[in-house]
Parts: structure tokens; sequence; C-alpha cells
């Protein structure tokens, strides 16, 4: 791979970090479409997620929680920050950042690793496994 194309690349799925949290929290506000896709289209159909409490969540779970969640946070704020690209190849990204949660006066915060994949049939890179891990 070309380094100008992996440069790209990284730069995309960075970029995926912030766009997916951005359409999360308007779903849980039931802000915008509200077509499951929206959310879906994010996602890989072999994603895997292990919460910061060591559940496994996978890409069907992940669906229908998403299919019946939207509304269900109104008051949620996400926020992302230091975004890095540990590792790049010619289809896959391993990223990782920080992540900040207010909802209703209470605030949580995790440090999560996720691995995003470059598929030909998507537009933006897309989410194959995500670990999260609780942060005070």
């Amino acid at each position: 791979m070309h380094t100008k194309n992996r440069d790209d690349f990284a730069a995309r799925a960075a970029r995926e970090v912030v766009d997916l949290h951005t359409v999360l929290q308007a779903w849980f506000n039931a802000e915008g479409s509200e077509d499951v896709a929206t959310v879906l289209d994010h996602f890989d159909e072999g994603f895997t997620m292990i919460t910061p409490t060591g559940a496994v969540v996978t890409y069907d779970a992940a669906r229908a929680g998403f299919a019946a969640g939207r509304g269900g946070r109104r008051s949620l704020v996400m926020e992302i920050s230091d975004v890095v690209v540990r590792h790049v190849d010619a289809t896959s990204a391993l990223v990782s950042y920080r992540e900040r949660q207010t909802q209703d006066g209470k605030v949580t915060n995790r440090l999560s690793t996720a691995l995003l994949l470059d598929r030909p049939d998507r537009a933006a890179p897309v989410w194959r496994h995500l670990q999260e891990t609780w942060q005070p």
C-alpha cells in the first residue's frame, strides 16, 4: 500500500470515530433520521463489542439495542478526544480514543480501542470490534 493511501485511510478512520458518535448522540436524542440504518451503516456485520463491564455484544444484539434505543437518552452528550490511529494497513485501522458522556448531570469516561475496516462497498470505514474501559 502506498503511504498516501494509508495516510488517507488513517485520517478517514479517525474521522469515523467522531462521525459515529455524532450519529449516536443524535439517535439517542431522537434527532435526525428515524431509520436505524443511519446507525447500522457504520458497523460491519461481524461487529463485536466488549463493554466496560466485560460483557460481549454481538452485531445482532447491537442492532436490536439501537433499534429499541432511539430517543432513550434525550439529554446525552458524547465528547470524543485523543483520537490516535495506532496501526493502519491496506484494509484496517486500529484506533484509540477517549469518550466522555454526560447525561442528567452524571459524567462517565472511557478509553476505547476500535478496529475499523476499509470495505469497498462502504463510503466510510466500518466498525468491526470495539473494547471500552472505564476511566476515572
